[in-house]
């Protein structure tokens, strides 16, 4: 099983909608992964609330959980524009991003994810690009001081640039060139698998092309083939739902290219604590949280038991 090799995580706020709601929401869905022991690690949405952070602190402490700290949602859905040319627009993102970070670092968080802005187009993405990398080693340069209970590490997901989020940072090698780029020993990348068949590339070849860089590892699954599916794109629907992606034999090739490539060695030397691999589904109206999660579990495991 997965626990001899990694600690399997979800997104919480993605499987369970009720932890967005209020802070009975929040606390119901993590007691709920808190006393699952195939859980090792949760992913948690901004808490704005200082005293709700310590308390989800002590709860994870408690049950020995590692945190994945979400300020990726923000700059996705509410318009934090990194590398921004607007110098205004960029200074207020990147104090908005700072705060973030110290949300992470008082949850104990061994990551915190983030992403890039929306791509402007050919003509003006080399001059974001050198802005974003300006912005994630002055964050990254942040994080570290300010880690209070562990060193927290940052991590860029790369997304598609031509289907539905339309980021500026997609293929993965450029996503690669720009972990490096930044050089920083507390930076790199999440690789989604989610993501891939947007990207039109093999777990292998993403893999390969990241694996001195990678952080952090995302299994879920994605519409790419059909623009009429009211999940096409990157909604992480369930695996086994018509017309997706990703199942199985998918799960089997990616998690087979994250051994090849020592993920799970490196990763853990590089954190110092047990590599982090987390399956992000989204519960869609009229699913339940917890099918959902045995969704992705048994997936998870049928995968590990062909390798």
């Amino acid at each position: 099983m997965w626990t001899e090799a990694f600690d399997l995580g979800v997104v919480l706020p993605l499987a369970f909608p009720e932890s967005r709601e209020s802070e009975q929401g929040l606390l119901a869905s993590l007691d709920y992964l808190l006393t699952d022991t195939d859980f090792g690690a949760v992913e948690l949405g901004p808490i704005a609330d200082k005293s709700l952070r310590e308390k989800v602190r002590s709860l994870t402490a408690l049950a020995q959980m590692q945190v994945v700290y979400l300020p990726i949602l923000p700059m996705i859905y509410n318009n934090m524009p990194l590398g921004s040319a607007d110098r205004g627009a960029r200074q207020a993102a990147l104090q908005q991003a700072q705060q973030l970070i110290d949300e992470a670092t008082e949850v104990g968080a061994t990551l915190a994810m983030v992403a890039s802005p929306p791509d402007p187009g050919p003509e003006a993405r080399e001059a974001m690009v050198e802005r974003l990398a300006e912005d994630l080693r002055s964050l990254s340069d942040y994080a570290d001081s300010r880690s209070h209970y562990r060193r927290l590490f940052l991590t860029l997901e790369n997304f598609d640039r031509d289907v539905e989020k339309k980021r500026l940072i997609g293929p993965t090698v450029e996503a690669a060139a720009l972990a490096r780029a930044i050089d920083r020993d507390n930076f790199g990348l999440t690789i989604d698998l989610s993501h891939l068949p947007l990207l039109e590339e093999h777990p292998a070849d993403a893999l390969n092309a990241a694996q001195d860089v990678i952080l952090h590892a995302h299994i879920g699954n994605c519409v790419a083939d059909n623009p009429n599916d009211p999940l096409y794109g990157d909604f992480h629907p369930r695996f086994g739902y018509p017309s997706s992606a990703n199942d199985v034999d998918d799960v089997v090739a990616y998690l087979q290219a994250l051994r090849t490539v020592n993920y799970f060695q490196r990763v853990g030397e590089r954190l110092g604590s047990r590599p982090i691999v987390s399956f992000e589904i989204k519960t869609q109206p009229g699913e339940s949280p917890r099918y959902i999660l045995a969704n992705g579990k048994r997936t998870v495991a049928r995968a590990l038991s062909r390798l």
